[in-house]
Formats: structure tokens, C-alpha cells, sequence
């Protein structure tokens, strides 16, 4: 099966891609946060601490001298502008939001250059429940609500608050929270190899929901009855047995995406990679049997991938033309536009799923359902609507 390795390594990859992000970031806290949430992600894989600049380092420079400064290296310099204002934001006001065990800080902050963001901490019974940084104004808004009290206090006396809960076991967080953890112990001057311990939340096991048999029968009949003449063929085409020998050869040569995919699937490294057993590692995330090489970010966003989510993912796909390009965005729209599903997505939720499907498009391209650039291939329309019934029957 795929080791730890296997798993920092296809993330690292993963990262070094989204880095391409940087280039359109205006502000130095949305950069730091950016950096924050690649050290969450390293450390849940089990990176060693201080090692991620040096990993990314000769492929993404700004990438590197944002994760080395959170790392505990020197400021950055140079371009863009807004490196300039990377690790110089003061704290101007510190305002607290409650009393005693349970109580939120709100800490403003102002760069060199002007520009000001707020972070806020949520403490329950002691521990750090919450953390999260946005734009300037959370204490006017919060003051607006007659019923929450907010106070200002001392600077100092908020930091040796929060430094206090830092260094003690953190409660469960949020995925947003726990990425921005390393940027919280930053603020507060402590290392990250000083932290108290990972939450509760990232210790959990990825305990997958429990399915329920009917609700995967009704997805499959759903899917046979809308595609009924699409699925008539019995004939398997010539390219999908070239796919299943490609895919046998990566596995054979260990390719450590390829070895993920069997563990969602609950297959052996030794197994077979016959037409039943390729189907269902086509459709291995539609009822997946393991997320363990997910981070625990990822885990949650992919439970949230209900049945009808991919009912509308897979007929999209089923009905669209090849050469299509495939991203979550897509599959998002796939899911609004499908005259099967009676509800939509709202706008709010569609970041969120499209992100988590875009965690499974690796799996497409290792069975040959998308190409090499993320376009939909000819023998897509065959296997995907099969995949998902046969997983799902």
C-alpha cells in the first residue's frame, strides 16, 4: 500500500501546484495565511517541522520564503510589494469578547504599508477552539449585539492568554482553524514544535460515515433509468482494456497515486485489475473504503460529497462531449444544471464542493477518464455512469 512518503510527496506536488495562487494575492495576511494552511496540511502528513521551504524551494520561490519565515526563518524582501509587510504587522488594539473559560480575542493588526486585518481566538473551558483572520472590523461588529459584552484589554495581558491555551492540548478545530494554527504561534512568538498538541480533530481516526445500502440503490437507479440507452452496450471498447493495462502498470511500477487508489478502494497492491475490479477503482470515491491518505482537511470536505452531488457529477459526464475540460467548478455546475436533482448548490456551499471534488480528479486521470490535462477522454461517457452504478449496486 502507499506509504507516508508516497503521501508527502503527491502533497507536495499538490502544493507546489497551488502556489500559482501567490501570484494574484494583493495583501501580505492573505499570503501568510496561504502559508499557514501548507504547514497545517505538512504537519497532519507527518512533515517533519522546518522542512517545508527547503521541499519546495526549487520550485516555487515566493512559496518558500513565505512557509520558511512561518517556519521560523528571516522576513522575506523584495517582489511583490506586499512581501515587505510579511511578519511586520503590530498589534494596535486587542479586544476581548466574554470572561473567564469561555471568552473570543479579537487581535487588529496594521502593516507598514497601511493595510489592517483582524485575528480572532475562541477559547471554551480553557482550551483553543477557534482561530480564524479576515478583514478589519470583527469588534465593531461584534459591539453592534446588545447581548455579547466586548471589552478592551491589554495587549500583552490577550497574548499571554492565548500563549497560555498554545501550549496546552487544543481543543477540536475546525479544518480552517487548524490552518491557521502555525500562523496564530507565529503572532504569538512561539514555535510551532513548542505547540501543545495537535486537536482532537486531528488525532481522530478517519472514521467514514455509515452508509446506507438504499440510498446507494436509489443513486444507481437514478443513474440507469437517466442513461438508459447510453448503457445499453455490453461491448466493452478496445481502449478501456488499454486503460486497465496502463493502470496495471503503474501499480506494478508502485506509483504512489496509483497505490492511494487502491487503498480508497479496499483493494491489495497484489490484486488482479480485472474489468469488475477497474470499475471500481473509476468509481472508487463514490463509496470510498478508506480516506486515510487524505489530510484531515480533505476528509471533511469529502464526506460532505453526498449521493446526489455525484449523481449529478457522473451524468454531467455522461452526457457531455469529450474534450470537455474537468475541474470541481465543472461538476459543481454539472450538479446545478442536471434535471435529476431538485436542488441546487448555493453559492456560498460551491467553493467548498468543488474543492473536495477536485481531490478525486487524480483517480479520473489514473483510469484514463480524463487526459493528461484534465479533458474529458472518449471512453469517459462509457466507464464513469458504469463505475458509479457497479460501486453503487
Amino acid at each position: 500500500m502507499a506509504t507516508p512518503d508516497d503521501f508527502r510527496a503527491r502533497y507536495l506536488d499538490e502544493l507546489v501546484g497551488s502556489a500559482s495562487v501567490l501570484d494574484g494575492v494583493e495583501q501580505a495576511a492573505i499570503a501568510e495565511a496561504w502559508a499557514s494552511g501548507a504547514i497545517a496540511e505538512w504537519l497532519a502528513l507527518e512533515g517533519a517541522p522546518g522542512t517545508l521551504a527547503q521541499q519546495v524551494a526549487g520550485e516555487s520561490a515566493l512559496a518558500a520564503q513565505l512557509i520558511h519565515w512561518l517556519e521560523r526563518g528571516e522576513l522575506p524582501s523584495g517582489s511583490p510589494d506586499w512581501l515587505d509587510d510579511v511578519g511586520r504587522h503590530e498589534i494596535t488594539r486587542a479586544v476581548q469578547l466574554g470572561a473567564g473559560p469561555d471568552r473570543a480575542l479579537i487581535f487588529e493588526y496594521e502593516a507598514p504599508s497601511g493595510d489592517r486585518h483582524d485575528l480572532s481566538v475562541s477559547i471554551e473551558g480553557g482550551r483553543l477552539v477557534g482561530v480564524a483572520i479576515g478583514p478589519e472590523g470583527l469588534a465593531s461588529a461584534a459591539a453592534d449585539h446588545d447581548d455579547i459584552p466586548v471589552e478592551q484589554i491589554d495587549q500583552r495581558q490577550a497574548i499571554e492568554l492565548v500563549r497560555e491555551t498554545l501550549l496546552q492540548p487544543l481543543g477540536e478545530l475546525t479544518s480552517a482553524s487548524e490552518a491557521t494554527i502555525p500562523l496564530l504561534a507565529e503572532r504569538m512568538n512561539i514555535a510551532i514544535a513548542d505547540l501543545g498538541g495537535q486537536s482532537e480533530a486531528s488525532h481522530a481516526a478517519h472514521v467514514l460515515p455509515e452508509r446506507f445500502p438504499e440510498d446507494d440503490r436509489y443513486a444507481a437507479d437514478v443513474l440507469t433509468s437517466a442513461l438508459r440507452s447510453e448503457l445499453a452496450s455490453t461491448v466493452e471498447p478496445a481502449e478501456v482494456a488499454a486503460a486497465r493495462d496502463r493502470f496495471g502498470e503503474r501499480v506494478a511500477a508502485h506509483d504512489p497515486d496509483a497505490l492511494t487508489l487502491l487503498e480508497i478502494a479496499g483493494f491489495e497492491a497484489d490484486q488482479a485489475i480485472d474489468a469488475e475490479s477497474f470499475l471500481a477503482l473509476v468509481g472508487a470515491y463514490l463509496a470510498p473504503v478508506s480516506l486515510a491518505p487524505h489530510s484531515p482537511q480533505q476528509f471533511e470536505a469529502l464526506i460532505d460529497l453526498e449521493a446526489a452531488d455525484w449523481v449529478g457529477a457522473v451524468l454531467g459526464i455522461g452526457r457531455a462531449a469529450p474534450g470537455i475540460d474537468i475541474d470541481g467548478e465543472v461538476l459543481v455546475r454539472f450538479i446545478n444544471k442536471c434535471p435529476e436533482i431538485t436542488t441546487s448548490i448555493p453559492k456560498s456551499d460551491a467553493p467548498r464542493l468543488a474543492w473536495a471534488f477536485e481531490q478525486t480528479l487524480y483517480a479520473w486521470e489514473l483510469t484514463s477518464v480524463l487526459d493528461g490535462d484534465g479533458a474529458l477522454t472518449s471512453i469517459a461517457r462509457w466507464l464513469v455512469p458504469r463505475a458509479a452504478i457497479a460501486r453503487w449496486a
